[in-house]
C-alpha cells in the first residue's frame, strides 16, 4: 500500500502511531496463539490476521519518517514478543523507500543477536515474494556469522528458493546451528539428501541437527529414516514424538502395534495420545475411548477419538486458563486449552456407530483415509489438528508442499488447493516402502 504524497500527508501523530505498533504486538501474539489453537478453525485465525495487518498497513501508510523514528529502533526490542516482527513487517512491505527499510532489516539480521534475529527471522517468512530473495541469496555467499547464515537457510528454504552451493556445504559445517538450517532447508527440496548425508545427520551429537535430519529424511522418503523412528521410540531417543507422529501417518500392523504398546506406558500415554488420531483404524477408536476414562488423559484421548470417527465429543468442562497469554510466545493447547470430554456420550455413541468401521480399513473422521478425505479434513479441522494432518500431507507428498501452518492464511489456503491439484499418483504414494496404504490398516 503505497503512502499518501509528502503534500497531502496529515500531520503524524506519533502517540497514535507507537499506539498502532503495540496493537500490532499484542495482536501478532494473539495470531499465534490462535495458529494452534483446539477452539479456532482457519476463518477464525483470518479474522485476528486482518486486525494485526490493518494495525501493520497504519505504520506502513506513515511513510518513511515512522519507518526511521519508530519501526528501526524498535526492531532491537526483542523483550516484548510481537513487537520486533511487527516492525520489520512494517518495513518490509513498504513501497516508498523500500531498498532504505530493507536494509534496515537486514542490518540487525547481519548483528547475529538471537533475539531481534528470530523476530526477523518470523516477518521476513510472512512477507516473502515481494523480491527478498534478490536481497537474501547474495547475503549466502557472502560468508555471514553462523547465525545469519542459518537464518539465511531456514528463510530460503521456507520459500523454496535454492541457496546455491551453499546449501550442500552448509550440511557439514562446524557450526551445529547452520547444520540444522541446512537440513530444514532441504526439505523442500528432499530429492538431493543423500543416505551418506543423511546418515551422518543422524548420528549427529547435537540433538537439533539429528531431528532436522531426521525430519528430511522421512519427506525424502528414505528407509533409513524409518528405521530411525523404530529406535526413537523402542530406546526413547530425543525425537520420540516426531517418530510417533511419523508412525502413525505410515499406519501398518508394525507401526500400529509400537502405538498400542506405548499406551500401556504412563510415561509414553501423553505422546501415544497426541498422534494417535492419525492411525485411523477401529482400534485405536477403541483404546482412545478407553484412555478418555483416564482424566488426565481424556482430552487428548477424545481429540484422537474424533479424528478417527468424526464424532465431535461433547465436553464437560472447558479448557484450563492459560495464563499470561500476552507474554507467551510458545503455546500448549492440549495443556491449556483441550475440553475435558463427555465419556459417557462417547461411549454411547460409538455402541451405536462402531459397526460401520471397518477393521481392515483406516479413518478420517469417519471417512476412509484417502486424498479427499484427508484434505477434507484439513481444510475443516481445528488448528490444533491442522497441525498433525499437514504432517501428514507433507509427508504423503514426499515434500511437494511446504509446511505452512506458521504462514498467513492466504499462504495456508494456497497451499491447499496446491494439494488438490497434485495428480493422485503423485499425493498417494506410499510410505516407507509399502507402508500406509490409503485404505489399509
Amino acid at each position: 500500500m503505497n503512502p499518501l504524497p509528502w503534500h497531502l500527508s496529515p500531520p503524524i501523530s506519533w502517540e497514535m502511531l507507537a499506539s498502532h505498533l503495540d496493537e500490532a504486538g499484542f495482536l501478532w501474539r494473539q495470531w499465534k496463539r490462535a495458529l494452534v489453537a483446539p477452539d479456532h478453525v482457519l476463518n477464525d485465525v483470518a479474522g485476528v490476521e486482518a486486525r494485526l495487518l490493518a494495525h501493520v498497513d497504519a505504520l506502513v501508510l506513515a511513510g518513511r519518517k515512522a519507518a526511521t523514528r519508530l519501526l528501526v529502533p524498535a526492531l532491537a526490542e526483542a523483550d516484548e514478543p510481537g513487537r520486533v516482527e511487527c516492525a520489520a513487517l512494517g518495513l518490509l512491505l513498504q513501497e516508498d523507500a523500500l531498498d532504505a527499510a530493507v536494509r534496515s532489516v537486514l542490518e540487525v539480521l547481519q548483528a547475529g543477536e538471537e533475539g531481534p534475529c528470530a523476530g526477523i527471522q518470523a516477518a521476513l517468512l510472512c512477507a516473502g515474494g515481494r523480491g527478498l530473495e534478490s536481497w537474501l541469496r547474495p547475503m549466502v555467499d557472502a560468508s555471514p556469522p553462523p547465525g545469519g547464515l542459518a537464518t539465511l537457510l531456514e528463510i530460503l528454504g521456507a520459500w523454496r528458493v535454492d541457496p546455491g552451493p551453499a546449501l550442500e556445504a552448509s550440511l557439514t559445517h562446524e557450526a551445529a546451528q547452520v547444520r540444522a538450517a541446512a537440513f530444514r532447508c532441504l526439505r523442500s527440496w528432499p530429492v538431493r539428501l543423500s543416505e551418506a548425508t543423511l546418515e551422518s545427520g543422524l548420528r549427529a551429537s547435537s540433538a537439533e541437527v539429528s531431528g532436522a535430519a531426521l525430519e528430511a529424511g522421512l519427506l525424502a522418503g528414505s528407509r533409513l529414516a524409518w528405521w530411525e523412528c523404530r529406535r526413537q521410540v523402542l530406546e526413547g531417543g530425543p525425537h520420540r514424538q516426531m517418530a510417533l507422529r511419523a508412525l502413525a501417518v505410515a499406519g501398518g500392523p508394525d507401526a500400529q502395534k509400537l502405538l498400542l504398546e506405548g499406551l500401556g506406558d504412563a510415561a509414553r500415554g501423553t505422546e501415544t495420545l497426541r498422534v494417535f488420531g492419525l492411525v485411523g483404524t477401529v482400534e485405536t477408536a477403541r483404546a482412545c475411548l478407553e484412555a478418555m476414562r483416564e482424566p488426565s488423559w481424556a482430552p487428548l484421548a477424545a481429540e484422537s477419538f474424533s479424528l478417527v470417527t468424526g464424532m465431535e465429543v461433547p465436553a464437560v468442562a472447558p479448557g484450563v486458563e492459560s495464563g499470561d497469554e500476552e507474554a507467551a510466545v510458545e503455546f500448549a493447547p492440549e495443556e491449556t486449552d483441550l475440553p475435558l470430554p463427555d465419556v459417557s456420550r462417547a461411549e454411547a455413541w460409538w455402541a451405536e456407530h462402531a459397526p460401520r468401521f471397518k477393521p481392515t480399513v483406516r479413518y478420517v473422521r469417519g471417512l476412509p483415509l484417502g486424498p479427499v478425505s484427508l484434505l477434507d479434513a484439513l481444510r475443516e479441522g481445528s488448528m490444533y489438528r491442522r497441525r498433525s494432518l499437514w504432517w501428514a500431507v507433507a509427508l504423503r507428498t514426499r515434500g511437494a508442499l511446504g509446511l505452512g501452518v506458521g504462514a498467513w492464511t492466504r499462504t495456508q489456503r494456497a497451499e491447499e488447493d496446491a494439494a488438490r491439484r497434485l495428480p493422485p499418483a503423485r499425493f498417494a504414494q506410499s510410505l516407507e516402502g509399502g507402508l500406509g496404504a490409503w485404505g489399509g490398516a
